[in-house]
């Protein structure tokens, strides 16, 4: 098997320049095509763990997804995450670097003490986080001037770099559509009330209402986990107490157990009842009829946390706000 020495003394050059060329230092650009051509020759291919030794650098970057012993676990039971993870990872590639993933609780007794290992075992040279919940991030001081990129960050935004999905513009456009469309005896299925992203979606869309003079009641207004099956209970809760012509879900996996509550009723969608979701997730042209959703861009998301990152780790240390405004995606259900 060929080794570091092989490519440097068929190209006649030291192996400190070998190396240089291999990853993309500076070097002569004809000494560069010669070194790569040569190493395809051989079939050889840098070693990441002695260029890590060498350079200092993991090459690898970190995604950790926070969640909450409780909850229902939306990374193993939903394709959110999915797209996601593959704009990450595109954007990792293209910085020749590889990529990690880990889920952890926020109820983890050693949560500051796992983040003091990442930052201090030169595992990866950055880190992505999704909190999720509303939490104090205790952890913030463990990991110190550690390139770090927050989704929807709700503490200490002054201090952290963050990419910013704007949801209160999400579910202000959902709110605005569905009294475009007519709908006055309007119901919400919130996600969990802990959860930011929710919460966010949820006051926005009761000031929509409210300020059209359409103020939703509390008996109009139950609460999912992001779940199938707590939409189906949801709408079950709903049309026990009361009769809506529309109902918006937080997110669309609810949604598409409201619907198939409904359907189970004997009742037609929209004609009987309009639903919308939130997410535009693949489930939302699965179900039927399709599903009117917020499209929150998630592929475009991972690409930003990851550009963003890259950034951070080439700049330093610096706070760096990226915000993204979702779409509203227009189907059959309302």
């Amino acid at each position: 098997m060929a080794n570091l020495k092989d490519v440097a003394r068929l190209a006649g050059v030291s192996v400190a320049t070998a190396s240089q060329a291999l990853n993309g230092k500076y070097v002569n650009e004809k000494t560069r095509e010669k070194v790569m051509k040569i190493a395809g020759e051989l079939k050889y291919y840098p070693n990441k763990s002695g260029r890590t030794l060498i350079t200092g650098k993991a090459t690898t970057i970190m995604l950790v997804v926070i969640n909450s012993q409780g909850h229902a676990d939306i990374v193993r039971e939903s394709t959110f995450f999915y797209h996601i993870l593959q704009g990450v990872i595109e954007v990792a590639e293209k910085h020749d670097h590889s990529f990690l993933f880990d889920v952890r609780n926020w109820e983890d007794d050693d949560l500051t003490d796992y983040f003091t290992r990442l930052v201090n075992d030169r595992s990866t040279d950055g880190l992505i986080i999704i909190p999720q919940y509303i939490r104090p991030y205790d952890f913030i001081d463990a990991i110190g001037d550690f390139p770090v990129v927050f989704l929807n960050a709700c503490n200490s935004r002054d201090r952290l770099n963050t990419v910013y999905i704007d949801h209160e513009s999400g579910s202000r456009m959902m709110a605005e559509h569905i009294i475009e469309k007519g709908y006055r005896d309007i119901a919400i299925i919130h996600g969990p009330e802990d959860h930011f992203d929710g919460l966010q979606r949820k006051r926005s869309f009761l000031s929509v209402m409210e300020s059209a003079g359409l103020k939703i009641p509390e008996k109009r207004q139950v609460y999912g986990d992001y779940t199938i099956e707590s939409g189906y209970r949801g709408m079950q809760e709903l049309l026990n107490c009361c009769s809506p012509d529309a109902v918006f879900c937080a997110n669309d996996y609810m949604a598409a157990g409201a619907m198939r509550c409904v359907k189970e009723l004997g009742m037609t969608i929209p004609s009987d009842i309009a639903i919308a979701g939130y997410d535009n997730v693949e489930l939302s042209q699965a179900v039927f009829p399709t599903l009117t959703t917020i499209d929150g861009r998630m592929h475009e998301l991972g690409e930003a946390l990851a550009d963003n990152l890259f950034k951070v780790m080439e700049a330093g240390h610096s706070t760096l706000n990226v915000r993204l405004v979702p779409r509203l995606v227009s189907r059959g259900s309302v």
